[in-house]
């Protein structure tokens, strides 16, 4: 990898400007990107020296690094070299001083790149606990203006005084860092608000319409559900119609079904009975849909066959009843008719010889462990198993019967394959008589009588160098991971320059009120690509408010349940949100009203088809009666198949 240093890397932040690779395309339409070039959005970028699309279009480099073809790099700041992966100084670092690897000796510090006894011009002599060193106090963070005076997180020193510093691509307003790209309070500027129903997109404040809604007019629709805008803006369907998934359909009354433009009862229509099409043959009628066998008083309908319920052994009393083998059905009832051996216990037929729960007589039931034989309760053993005393015992390891009935293990004893023995529990091992675990006895660490020596512990049977209360061995050194940039979360681990080390991960300063996102200090109160966490990014027509993702409807348009909804005509939600119209219902000036199809008549809210419906024959509420059916407006009589009226 090739590193390149401060002096090349030019790049506009925080200026609205281009950056680095990067130019505009004009408002005029389209402009053809250069041979070099890529379109991102509305730019023409290189994807070779971009900063914020380099090698791909969004495939931003970290803070501290510039786009070389097409490659982030590991960029040093202004008198500082690249040691490794680290920045070094070699005016004043001790480790490197002069040059990577050159390290100054106990006592001494490095001053203008010379390991020597006291520092010259304009640096200091400060010293800490690893010993004395020279510093800038004009511009060193943590020797700002005096030694030892360290600025805060997300501050800079300048001229020994510490100041805020925003990462690229944020500046300062009101004393805190924004980003005037996405900020609704700072968009594009600080202090430019944007007005209600507004989202701050790459610096300018524009309307958007919520998920699943179109901008008609200045106003914003769902085309989906909307009569006056069915499919397309101003699109509106007729009266007696409903807009449904984009498209103006039919709209039959409650209850009716739209068959080939017609709307039918499919509860109760014998030409369409359950689906449009279905027929019922002669003599059938159609109740709730199914089209059914009209039995005698004195049989009943099961599954297409009458059935008399008081004798039918495989349809006693209700359909499906079966009674069981040997009974019989007598008025309804299944009754017991034992065969030979068997007899009746509480209605059923039982064998006395071998029934545990009836043995030798009803309801005599053996205990746990016995078996019916002959009509008597017996111990059964299974199979190595031996009865001791009446109860079946495993002789191989059972204590209290070890090897024989009565035979007592002693205390500590297992019983093993049927012979009493001294055993050390699981992960024990027995040194000198006595039980020890060798994963943690410091006396006996991975082996008998071997012993860790003083400051030592035992763990997983190894030796080892013990530190204190959240410190960690590195090396034969006690590390706190939890803050120590040169082992950081780990051993080794060392945190790039400009980091800090906070619970065990290395991360970036950002001030007050900042989080660090991918190496990025955001605003997670206001930021619409980090709400309320880092990666959080709110949908079109939604902004950040306070952490959240609130949905921001414009004028005409109300909020139900995180989607914009005109109440004035959408059926779901008429007059106020979850407010939903009936089937063959419309929404209109917020109110719900009933559209009978042409053929249709209404008859106390539901549309009804007067010629065939056999509850309003001819006319509300005229009903036909039983075997009768609706035709052209009149009731007749339907003879089944062979039969004459």
């Amino acid at each position: 990898m090739r590193w390149v240093t401060a002096a090349v890397l030019c790049i506009a932040a925080c200026t609205g400007q281009p950056l680095v690779g990067e130019r505009e395309v004009p408002d005029a339409g389209p402009e053809p990107c250069a041979p070099s070039e890529t379109r991102c959005g509305e730019r023409c970028v290189d994807l070779a020296s971009s900063p914020s699309n380099c090698g791909a279009c969004d495939a931003a480099c970290s803070p501290g690094e510039a786009c070389t073809d097409g490659v982030c790099e590991t960029v040093c700041p202004a008198e500082q070299s690249l040691c490794g992966e680290l920045c070094a100084d070699f005016r004043t670092d001790r480790a490197n001083c002069g040059a990577c690897g050159e390290s100054c000796d106990d006592g001494e510090v490095c001053d203008e790149g010379t390991c020597g006894l006291t520092c010259s011009g304009v640096l200091e002599r400060c010293e800490d606990g690893e010993g004395p060193y020279c510093a800038d106090l004009g511009v060193d963070r943590n020797n700002c203006g005096a030694c030892g005076a360290t600025c805060d997180a997300g501050e800079v020193c300048e001229a020994g005084a510490c100041v805020i510093s925003c990462p690229g691509g944020q500046e300062i307003c009101d004393g805190r860092c924004v980003d005037l790209a996405s900020d609704l309070a700072h968009c594009g500027a600080c202090g430019n608000v944007c007005a209600s129903g507004e989202v701050c997109s790459a610096g300018a404040c524009e309307t958007s319409c919520g998920g699943g809604l179109t901008n008609c007019s200045g106003v914003c629709r769902d085309l989906v559900t909307d009569l006056a805008h069915c499919g397309t803006c101003d699109s509106r369907c007729e009266i007696g119609q409903f807009c449904s998934g984009a498209t103006c359909e039919l709209g039959c009354g409650g209850g009716l079904s739209d068959c080939g433009g017609v709307c039918r009862d499919l509860t109760s229509d014998r030409l369409n009975c359950g689906a449009c099409g279905v027929e019922c043959e002669a003599g059938q009628v159609c109740s709730a849909g199914v089209c059914e066998t009209n039995c005698a008083d004195s049989l009943t309908n099961c599954d297409g066959v009458c059935r008399d319920l008081t004798s039918d052994r495989f349809h006693c009393g209700t359909c499906g009843n079966q009674c069981e083998a040997g009974a019989v059905c007598t008025m309804g009832a299944c009754e017991a008719s034992c065969g030979a051996g068997l007899t009746e216990c509480g209605g059923a037929c039982r064998d006395l010889s071998t029934d545990r729960l009836n043995c030798g007589g009803c309801d005599v039931a053996c205990n746990a462990g016995e078996v019916c034989a002959g009509g008597v309760c017996e111990v059964s053993c299974t199979a190595g198993l031996t009865e001791c005393d009446g109860s079946c015992r495993d002789l191989n390891t059972d204590l209290a019967n070890c090897g024989a009935c009565g035979a007592i293990c002693g205390a500590g004893e297992v019983c093993s394959g049927g012979t009493c023995q001294v055993s050390c529990g699981g992960g024990l091992t027995e040194c000198s008589g006595v039980c020890r675990d060798l994963a943690v006895d410091r006396l006996n660490c991975g082996g008998c009588d071997v012993r860790c020596t003083e400051g030592e512990v035992c763990s997983s049977g190894s030796c080892e160098l013990s530190c204190g209360g959240g410190l960690m061995a590195c090396g034969g050194i006690c590390r706190d991971l939890d803050n120590d940039r040169a082992n950081c979360g780990a051993c080794g681990t060392t945190c790039a320059a400009g980091e800090l080390c906070a619970g065990g991960a290395c991360a970036a300063n950002c001030s007050a009120g900042l989080d660090d996102c991918g190496g990025v200090c955001r605003d997670l109160t206001t930021d619409a690509l980090n709400c309320g966490a880092c990666g959080n990014v709110c949908v079109a027509g939604t902004r950040c408010m306070g952490g959240v993702c609130e949905t921001n409807c414009s004028a005409g348009l109300t909020n139900c349940g995180g989607t914009c909804r005109d109440t004035m005509t959408d059926r779901l939600n008429c007059g106020a949100c979850g407010v939903a119209c009936g089937s063959g219902e419309i929404c209109d000036g917020g109110v719900c009203a009933v559209s009978c199809g042409a053929g249709l008549t209404d008859c106390g809210g539901v549309c009804r088809d007067l010629s065939s419906d056999r509850s309003h024959c001819g006319g509300c509420g005229i009903s036909c009666g039983a075997g009768e059916v609706c035709s052209a407006g009149v009731c007749e009589v339907s003879c089944g198949s062979g039969l004459t009226n």
